[in-house]
């Protein structure tokens, strides 16, 4: 990714939208061709992506990118299949080994950088998350509204959200993992004795069992914790193959883990597992 203008925002420009802003950079381009670089990640104020409408405040630093960041934000927009949709929500399918937020001074594009190119004027919000090693669904809201909603029913255990996972070791039963979890540390998440509220328990149900000692797990939680799934897994005694951080450090290759299905009042979507 190259800079191709930086700027800082002195006072005489403070309050300025950043999409009128960006005039002083692109002196010869349009509204809505400065909108659309700022829509694709190509603007960014202090490192961070950001919309048309932000306020210009003083020492702020703008910087432009040339287009080897615009070819990645397309790759990344043709690699997005929309598995359901209604006038409210939206299902994407999101490959393994891409990011699914925005991500301050990261070089590589997400899929929420991409919302506006997928889905124009639609106001889509990203509203959940997966691992970047996590293949599956990715629920988009149209709207603050709508991810309001979907928050809500979240808080109230009434969001379902299906997920299969292949583990080492094989487990006697179905279990559930209620432990609270520690995400002070965003690299891992710390699994703690005590227990935690329920819409937050990991519940793993055994699907198949294979002869080299690994089992498929389908796990259902309501509402989910940063790697909540591959942290209680672990702690269970039970990681996941492919997991570099709560598995085999120097393990190569997929991570299997995969959000098969979402359900809740008024939307659905489900989608398999690409997988060997």
């Amino acid at each position: 990714m190259n800079e191709i203008d930086m700027t800082e925002v002195n006072d005489a420009d403070e309050g300025l939208r950043l999409d009128k802003y960006l005039l002083k950079m692109l002196p010869s381009s349009g509204l809505r061709e400065r909108r659309r670089l700022i829509e694709n990640g190509l603007v960014t104020v202090n490192g961070r992506s950001c919309r048309s409408g932000l306020k210009m405040f003083s020492g702020a630093k703008v910087v432009l990118f040339d287009s080897q960041k615009k070819q990645c934000f397309a790759d990344v927009v043709s690699s997005l299949s929309i598995i359901s949709e209604t006038a409210e929500f939206a299902a994407l399918f999101k490959p393994e080994n891409m990011h699914s937020a925005a991500i301050a001074g990261s070089p590589e594009p997400s899929i929420e950088d991409c919302l506006s190119e997928v889905f124009p004027d639609r106001g889509a919000i990203l509203a959940n998350r997966l691992d970047k090693l996590t293949s599956g669904i990715l629920l988009i809201a149209f709207g603050v509204e709508q991810e309001n909603r979907f928050r809500e029913l979240e808080d109230q255990g009434k969001a379902g959200k299906f997920y299969l996972a292949k583990v080492y070791g094989k487990p006697e039963d179905d279990f559930i993992v209620k432990n609270k979890l520690d995400t002070a540390d965003r690299l891992r998440t710390k699994v703690l004795d005590e227990q935690g509220d329920s819409v937050r328990w990991s519940r793993a149900e055994i699907v198949d069992s294979f002869y080299d000692g690994t089992t498929l797990l389908r796990v259902q939680i309501a509402k989910g914790a940063r790697h909540q799934i591959r942290a209680h897994l672990a702690h269970a005694g039970f990681p996941i193959v492919g997991d570099p951080v709560y598995g085999d450090e120097h393990e190569q290759g997929r991570m299997y883990l995969h959000h098969e299905r979402i359900s809740f009042s008024g939307f659905e979507a489900k989608c398999s597992a690409q997988w060997d």
